[in-house]
């Protein structure tokens, strides 16, 4: 719901103009009513005719500016335009106010808000429903409501509209890049490059078109993930119908047939079960259970008292929380099973881009901007070439005017000179890398669905893990069985040996097992343990005269010779699904021998421990439960309870969860093997060879998950030398344990400082440590001890027990300290930190999961070796490409004025050669330059310009400008040397000056397209790149080929005089190895520890921001500096 900040005596619109309001993802926006002003657009258009089009541009470009020169403020009860701005990235927006039957309304990215009751609300469906409010709805939505809610809600579609060729040419032909190739075309044209000019424009259209086709095959694509048209039995007005699911609104009664169903709104079930697939969605391989949101009073009476009544606010419906209840737009009904009657039944909520799913798919077509260091470095490196070009400028007005150049000609010259300055290709040339990753990952079935992204995975310092399923295996196995008395009894590893009848019960029914086609469906941990048991499981269907009370039957198998050998029937009457947040599920069975009720649960140990009554904890159970923790188990803890005799099967679907799961009788744990993935050490120790940080982040066991990590390498034990410490809640202060001594545990002061921290964990343990810690703690530490969370977040290797929104929080306070964080999981359990992350990787076997910008469909960690490999390589692509086309605009701009210098310029076909030929040869073959095959220690740098590439760039444009002057000086110096005389307007013409230029600069851009390729560490050398050596090698022969000029159809082709002596022509070949010899040792030069040093120091001293992480952790090494080696402080 939105959240207006206004006082609660809200004014009626026609007397707001201006709010704030949150939108569901809690982003904030300032909106602000407009109407368009006369005078303002009169004055407008004015200045659009005096700049020739050009304010149009501009206001294209810029939306603040067309709000400025053409719109003003008005109340909202008067406004035509919203004017929106992002209170998180200064984002300016403009929408229409539409009206329609009385409804105000706006759409902004996909999202609808309307104006109702003095405030701005967000259209987001059905909200604040009690479960009983839910089932009163069961009626159906009725004529009188229909076209209102048509009206409100829209359609229920998914709408990704893909534009037509020619909208995506002129969007992208817009665009400020193309703009300045448009113009350059113009200019070559207007200066009589007419070859040049139509090459340029030939391709530019060859790169637009390129860029349409794939934007509209994303579009595409996106639309077919989003598109979704079936029919829908629905109940209006009390009777059946069929209707295309664009119909539907919320409020709506669907009836969901047997046999398979795809979604098309979210929708909570009320009555029935239903088995479904969300693959697609959220990357949930295995199916998953529904079950009908429970019928319970909204109301509470005190004592019998009717006066005294309260509304149960924690039974209000929140698609998070019950997701056990909610069907999702886009996942697919394998089956359904009614409860009474024909089908089972659901209320819509949520439909069209307020679903789950469209909110994903907003999430892809909207993104929140994240601009990449090197995007802002591009930008300013642009300003600062544009300097150059001022300067250019004006030394070419001065030159061409002495020359005796008219005034339109020296123009031209002018603005030619810009344009080689200012590389308008840079963009384009930055995403070169990014379009060779992206192709890769696919190769690796990795697939990519914002390709923005892979920079990112370049920069990533920190990874968290899910653990079961991504780290281990999906499949358990059950290791044995514990049943409990006053202690432990022996454990057994096989079901039928298990005597204790009630445990065995519990493992028989306490499960979410369904059956479809003849085979089990349901959590692999549920299947597993129910197989254990050897007992057989039936679903009742309308022909079992039990199936209106009870869902599923289990029996025990025949056991022959035994005393008690008829099998035992147990029916199943009400399921109540696990939830991360309450860590168990519980099931009410019925004896269908005794007809006695009883109750099983199920869940964490420590969750049933809590649950059950003091008596039935048997003495040893911390020992036992750790002992099989620490080694690495999956535990799970059982317990139960007879219902009272009096409770019916009536109250029984009425009653509140927290009625039943209480006082429970503790029975036993079930042990269970959990193995790693066969890869996942190997994978954890590459990471940490190459200073990634890895931690784990699971619902499971604290215990077991740091055995778990320990195995796998996640908690660098060293031979033993890290000791893990558990930072555990007690009270309102904080303790700290070692992991293998349970009983030794330090408790901080109330109040401390960060010493004092120190001091107290310098009291545990002497040795290199990490932090292990249980959501409670987590919830506990991140609140009310701010300084001990900034050390969680720095040391932090096993985060247990962590629910959903808690895995997210996690991933953002990373972010807020600086981390680049990638998130790796294969569940919807992860969907929340998978979307928060730079990185989300989801492991699943969709081609393309919405959940996540990467998708895996190899359900390997190892996964995240190859987007490291291909992100860093493509971050690096980046940085040479940018250095490459810095070069480029440098030395061209040197030739110019060299050529201006003497009153000619290069031929057409001399351009033409450069830049068709050599620069894009170049630029293009840059990108194929493999990824390392293995992790370097270090990432790449982000920054495409710092300290140590403006010294390099410098000193390289001092050795192009040394080595061209040479030559132009060289060549006049020549007894065969006849001065060039320019022509009236300053035609280009040939020259020894011009061919000596030539000669030298296009050599030079193919030295520096091989020498600034950089391989190791994180790229493969530049010689195993062969299509650039191929490039490279041409561009040395072309070079010695008009050195020498065997070809007279060559040297005539490119306006070229003979160089005629020998030695001088020997002369040029030696001058030009030079070259490649400076440029290749000034690089060496730079790549050594002592100059990097130097330059690390002069950056330090000009006080070059660091991440907040990086001054946290040199905080704390510092004041653990005393005590520990500092180098394992970050370990």
């Amino acid at each position: 719901m939105i959240t207006v900040e206004e006082s609660e005596d809200r004014p009626l619109m026609d007397h707001v103009q201006s709010q704030t309001i949150s939108d569901d993802s809690s982003s904030k926006y300032k909106v602000t009513g407009l109407r368009t002003s006369i005078p303002k657009l009169l004055l407008t258009i004015i200045l659009t005719i005096c700049s020739g089009g050009f304010l149009l541009l501009v206001m294209h470009w810029y939306p603040k500016v067309n709000v400025i020169l053409t719109k003003k403020k008005s109340k909202f009860g008067t406004a035509t335009y919203i004017h929106i701005i992002s209170c998180d990235t200064e984002i300016h927006g403009v929408a229409n106010v539409k009206d329609s039957d009385g409804i105000r309304y706006f759409k902004y990215q996909h999202s609808k808000y309307i104006f109702e009751c003095g405030e701005i609300s967000l259209v987001n469906g059905l909200e604040n429903l009690h479960y009983s409010d839910i089932h009163a709805m069961s009626g159906g939505v009725s004529d009188s409501v229909l076209d209102y809610k048509l009206m409100r809600y829209g359609p229920n579609v998914i709408d990704v509209p893909v534009p037509s060729y020619i909208v995506l040419f002129f969007k992208e032909a817009l665009q400020p890049f193309y703009i300045f190739q448009a113009f350059a075309v113009v200019l070559w044209m207007w200066d009589d490059y007419e070859q040049y000019a139509t090459a340029i424009l030939i391709i530019t259209l060859g790169s637009i078109a390129i860029t349409i086709y794939e934007q509209r095959k994303q579009k595409n694509k996106i639309n077919k993930m989003a598109a979704s048209s079936v029919e829908v039995e629905v109940l209006r007005n009390g009777e059946n119908a069929v209707l295309q699911s664009s119909d539907l609104v919320p409020g709506d009664v669907i009836l969901i047939p047997r046999d398979g169903f795809l979604l098309s709104c979210d929708a909570v079930l009320v009555s029935g079960s239903a088995i479904v697939n969300e693959c697609a969605l959220t990357g949930e391989s295995i199916p998953v259970s529904k079950a009908p949101v429970p019928y319970i009073s909204k109301f509470i009476y005190e004592s019998g008292d009717v006066e005294k009544v309260t509304v149960s606010e924690d039974l209000i419906y929140n698609p998070e929380r019950d997701k056990k209840y909610s069907l999702l737009a886009g996942t697919t009904v394998l089956q359904s099973k009614p409860t009474s009657g024909t089908n089972a039944v659901a209320i819509v909520m949520r439909t069209g881009f307020s679903t789950f799913k469209g909110s994903l798919i907003r999430s892809i077509l909207c993104p929140k901007p994240t601009q990449f260091e090197f995007q802002a470095d591009a930008q300013r490196f642009i300003m600062m070439l544009s300097f150059f070009a001022v300067l250019g400028f004006t030394y070419t007005v001065y030159i061409s005017l002495k020359l005796g150049a008219t005034i339109s000609k020296t123009v031209r010259l002018g603005l030619d000179l810009v344009t080689v300055v200012v590389p308008p290709a840079l963009p384009a040339a930055l995403t070169i890398g990014v379009v060779y990753a992206v192709q890769r990952l696919k190769k690796s079935k990795i697939f990519c669905i914002d390709p923005q992204r892979v920079n990112f995975c370049g920069k990533i310092q920190y990874i968290c893990f899910d653990k079961t399923g991504t780290l281990t295996e999906d499949g358990l196995s059950v290791l044995c069985a514990i049943p409990s008395s006053s202690i432990f009894l022996g454990a057994t590893s096989e079901g039928h040996l298990i005597k204790q009848e009630m445990f065995l019960h519990a493992l028989a029914t306490c499960h979410e097992i369904s059956i479809i086609n003849g085979e089990y469906i349901g959590d692999p941990l549920d299947i597993e343990m129910f197989e254990f048991t050897g007992w057989t499981f039936e679903e009742c269907d309308e022909l079992n005269p039990l199936a209106s009370f009870v869902s599923a039957i289990v029996s025990s198998p025949e056991r022959d010779g035994e005393d008690d050998a008829d099998p035992k029937e147990i029916g199943i009457i009400r399921s109540f699904p696990f939830t991360s947040e309450l860590q168990r599920m519980c099931v009410v069975t019925k004896n269908l021998q005794t007809d006695e009720m009883i109750l099983f649960c199920k869940g964490s140990p420590e969750m049933i421990h809590s649950l059950s009554l003091e008596s039935t904890i048997p003495g040893n159970f911390h020992s036992e439960l750790d002992s099989y923790t620490n080694e690495g188990y999956r535990v799970i803890a059982f317990g139960w309870k007879v219902l009272d005799s009096e409770t019916s099967w009536h109250s029984i679907q009425t009653m509140r969860r927290s009625e039943l799961e209480c006082d429970l009788n503790f029975t036993g744990l079930l042990i269970m093997e959990n193995h790693l993935k066969g890869d996942t050490t190997g994978c954890i120790s590459e990471l940490m060879y190459s200073n990634t940080k890895v931690c784990m982040v699971t619902g499971d066991n604290i215990f077991t998950a740091i055995s778990v990590s320990k195995k796998c390498g996640i908690v660098p034990i060293n031979g033993g030398l890290h000791d893990v410490i558990v930072v555990k809640k007690e009270g309102q202060s904080v303790a700290f344990q070692l992991d293998s001594q349970e009983q030794t545990s330090v408790i901080l002061p109330t109040k401390y400082s960060q010493m004092e921290i120190v001091n107290t964990i310098i009291g545990l343990t002497s040795r290199p440590f990490v932090f292990a810690i249980a959501e409670t703690a987590f919830n506990h530490v991140a609140e009310f001890h701010p300084l001990l969370y900034e050390l969680l977040l720095l040391k932090g290797k096993v985060f247990a027990r962590m629910k959903p929104g808690k895995k997210q929080k996690l991933v953002e306070d990373l972010q807020k300290i600086g981390y680049t964080v990638s998130m790796c999981g294969d569940g919807a359990n992860d969907c929340g930190a998978l979307k928060s992350a730079h990185a989300g990787v989801s492991l699943s076997e969709a081609e393309a999961s919405i959940a996540a910008p990467f998708t895996s469909a190899n359900p390997s960690i190892s996964c995240m070796i190859e987007i490291l490999r291909q992100g860093r390589a493509a971050l690096v692509t980046a940085s040479v490409t940018f250095r490459f086309m810095a070069m480029y605009s440098m030395i061209q701009f040197i030739t110019q004025l060299l050529h201006y210098s003497i009153g000619t310029n290069m031929t057409d076909s001399q351009f033409l050669y450069i830049d068709m030929f050599v620069i894009s040869g170049i630029a293009v073959t840059l990108g194929h330059s493999q990824p390392a095959p293995n992790l370097a220690p270090s990432t790449p740098k982000a920054q495409l310009i710092d300290f140590k590439v403006f010294v390099l760039l410098t000193l390289h444009v001092i050795i192009t400008f040394g080595f061209q002057y040479t030559v132009f000086v060289y060549i006049q110096s020549q007894p065969f040397f006849v001065p060039y005389v320019p022509a009236h307007d300053l035609k280009e013409g040939a020259c020894f000056e011009n061919t000596a230029l030539f000669v030298c600069s296009a050599f030079q851009y193919a030295l520096y397209g091989v020498i600034l390729s950089v391989g190791a560490p994180h790229r493969k050398p530049a010689y195993r790149n062969w299509t650039l050596m191929l490039v490279f090698f041409l561009c040395t022969v072309m070079t010695v080929l008009f050195v020498f000029q065997p070809l007279p159809f060559l040297t005539k082709m490119m306006n070229l005089v003979s160089l005629q002596q020998l030695d001088v022509q020997i002369t040029f070949i030696l001058l030009m190895a030079l070259n490649f010899v400076l440029v290749y040792l000034v690089e060496e030069l730079f790549d050594t520890n002592r100059v990097t040093g130097c330059l690390n120091g002069v950056k330090i001293f000009l006080n070059k921001a660091k991440p907040q992480f990086v001054t946290l952790r040199e905080v704390w090494e510092d004041l653990f500096s005393n005590d520990f080696n500092s180098k394992n402080f970050y370990k």
